[in-house]
């Protein structure tokens, strides 16, 4: 976006103290630091929100964070850190280009940790309905919005093989067994592949809708 703070700033239009950079991203000084070494990380390319960032380019983002982690504490005489990211408007972020922070964090410096950035009255009762509704929600690849680089692999389920009658004799056996004609008719008339085209097509048209 041409009228991005940090898209100027990956680009070069806006100067930045560079600590490190890579071809998909930039680490920089923040000119107003809630400490020393406070370090701000942006993907280059514009993104509003950490879900907005492919999957591939995140793996390499959170190596590059982590490659920050090990050296930036040090540098400023400390060993630990805050690492975070206000993503989205209700979370305060105010520049709406996707940024992380390194906030080096030393003995005594009344700082607060992330639990307290906030503190909203929850029920605590209802927390284990909510861990289901969380977990069935990442299992389902849709809601991930993953279906269309890992879609799930649909199977039919196993025909069931006829069983033997206890103390029956082979020809009665062979009597219980359904005739080839009607078991054929039972089969599905679509494919597993034909019927996950159309499922993901209905779910495309209520992404739309």
């Amino acid at each position: 976006m041409t009228d991005c703070l940090f898209c100027k700033i990956a680009s070069g239009e806006i100067p930045s103290l560079k600590v490190y950079e890579t071809e998909l991203f930039l680490a920089f000084l923040d000119i107003n630091p809630c400490s020393k070494g406070h370090t701000v990380i942006i993907p280059k390319k514009h993104y509003q929100k950490l879900e907005e960032v492919p999957v591939e380019e995140a793996k390499e983002m959170f190596s590059f964070i982590y490659k920050l982690v090990k050296v930036v504490p040090g540098v400023v005489g400390t060993t630990d850190c805050n690492i975070g990211v206000n993503n989205g408007k209700f979370a305060g972020q105010e520049v709406p280009h996707l940024h992380f922070h390194i906030i080096p964090r030393f003995e005594g410096d009344k700082g607060i940790p992330i639990q307290g950035l906030v503190r909203v009255e929850v029920n605590k009762e209802e927390l284990p309905v909510l861990a289901q509704k969380i977990l069935t929600a990442m299992q389902n690849p849709i809601a991930q919005g993953s279906n269309k680089e890992n879609p799930i692999e649909w199977r039919k389920p196993k025909e069931a093989k006829p069983t033997l009658v206890n103390n029956a004799s082979p020809q009665q056996n062979k009597e219980n067994t359904p005739p080839p004609q009607q078991e054929k008719e039972e089969k599905p008339t679509k494919s597993d592949e034909r019927e996950w085209q159309e499922f993901n097509l209905k779910e495309q048209d209520k992404d739309i809708s």
